[in-house]
């Protein structure tokens, strides 16, 4: 079942907060047999809208689609770095800077193509999740520490990476150990000169440089059958070709009585990360030897994995091998969280205690590139796709905003609990504990 979204309305005046959407390609039109297709609502003084109890300066527009109700925010570029939750803000201020500049070089990279996918299906032009930034408004740059934030974004206004004059696919990660990853080693992709791996400063200082994680050979082989591969009964074997650094990606032979498979050393993170800790919960996620628990059954691409065997009884080999099994263990011996690739956060944050500075960090983890002034190439405003694919948006308005429909003023909405659903007519704008037929928006007809 959806969860249903809660969005407050966040102010700014009307004179500013008005504004188009940031032009890009439509892959997918609104369903064509609606009427009201679009509801924005822009904030007037101080006002927020908040979506799953955070705060957003807006404007914040919902639209009706095939698949459900998308909310989308548009902010200015400024806002919307301000809003990224991707480094805690009491880190040092060298730290953050070097975040902030490669924030703003992912965006401006992920525009240049134009929109594609689910962000031309529902028009935005990033996402708010990991799966591009993590983007959560206002509420943490208005909370403790976001003046250190706010003056890191600021004070690197109009910075960039740029490689031939181009923005670089700017990727970070949280920690990676001892050294980061090339980007060739990690992903299907040819090298890039600024993803190549160089050494950083973690060890005995980041919480998961190190870790181990131990687990049967049974249980091994059951997380990879239960993700769908053909494995079953005792593992046979273990063949790992693990090609020098630069060469390519880790590839891991599993043979067992029931079958024989190849699996990536990237693509084992996720069969364990969906499966680990459902078949096994207590052992997956693993403790560490200072009693942590680490946050996902495997943490990284980087580890290496052997099979252990446990000396048995006496009468061993003349038992199948699915008897013996249980006592022989799969062990990960792995560095660092995270894809691996580019900046590490933790590496950064060690470097800026340290006293380096914010361009000399990106220097390393980017292979040599400073930050550049590129103002021309940052837009203006950003569109923020905070949810897609929702049967209602919940919205609690702590002030007043405007409404427009289809792009039209249809007046305005007071503070109070309301809820977007689509209906017969099209959207429709209802307020939760208020009477039937009280809509702001259903007196009118639409389109107009």
């Amino acid at each position: 079942m959806r969860r249903f979204v809660a969005v407050v309305v966040a102010v700014v005046t009307i004179a500013t907060a008005v504004v188009a959407t940031t032009a890009g390609p439509v892959v997918a039109e609104p369903a064509v047999d609606k009427q009201a297709q679009t509801i924005e609502l822009v904030a007037i003084d101080d006002t927020r809208f908040i979506i799953d109890d955070r705060p957003y300066t807006g404007p914040v527009r919902m639209a009706i689609y095939d698949d459900g109700i998308a909310v989308t925010e548009i902010v200015p570029m400024t806002t919307y770095l301000e809003g990224i939750a991707e480094m805690p803000f009491s880190w040092a201020g060298e730290a953050l800077k070097a975040q902030a500049v490669a924030a703003r070089t992912y965006l401006v990279r992920r525009l240049l193509p134009g929109r594609r996918g689910d962000a031309a299906l529902h028009e935005y032009d990033i996402c708010a999740t990991n799966r591009c930034q993590v983007y959560r408004g206002v509420q943490l740059v208005e909370g403790p520490s976001g003046d250190r934030w706010r003056e890191a974004v600021r004070s690197t206004a109009g910075e960039v990476l740029l490689y031939e004059g181009r923005p670089i696919e700017a990727v970070f990660t949280s920690m990676v150990g001892s050294r980061s990853r090339s980007n060739q080693d990690v992903w299907s992709s040819d090298p890039l000169p600024y993803l190549q791996a160089v050494d950083s400063p973690e060890i005995g200082i980041a919480p998961y440089a190190q870790w181990r994680v131990e687990i049967t050979t049974r249980q091994f082989v059951e997380i990879l059958r239960a993700d769908g591969f053909d494995v079953g009964g005792a593992l046979l074997s273990l063949t790992v070709d693990d090609p020098p650094e630069g060469l390519g990606r880790m590839n891991i032979t599993v043979r067992t009585e029931k079958g024989t498979i190849s699996v990536l050393a990237p693509a084992l993170k996720g069969v364990f990360s969906r499966r680990g800790d459902e078949l096994y919960p207590g052992v997956l996620p693993a403790r560490l030897g200072d009693g942590r628990t680490l946050p996902e059954p495997l943490l990284s691409y980087t580890y290496e994995i052997t099979l252990e065997s446990r000396p048995g009884s006496a009468i061993d080999p003349l038992l199948p091998p699915s008897d013996r099994s249980g006592r022989d263990s799969i062990v990960f011996d792995g560095e660092g969280w995270g894809h691996g690739v580019g900046m590490s956060q933790w590496g950064a944050r060690i470097m800026a205690d340290d006293g380096v500075s914010y361009d000399q960090i990106l220097s390393h983890y980017y292979s040599g590139l400073s930050p550049q002034q590129a103002p021309d190439m940052v837009p203006d405003k950003v569109v923020v796709g905070l949810a897609t694919d929702l049967p209602a948006v919940s919205i609690e308005v702590d002030g007043r905003a405007v409404i427009l429909v289809n792009g039209v003023p249809a007046g305005t909405v007071e503070g109070g609990s309301w809820i977007v659903r689509d209906t017969s007519n099209g959207l429709d704008l209802l307020p939760i504990d208020g009477p039937a037929g009280s809509s702001p928006i259903t007196r009118r007809v639409w389109p107009r």
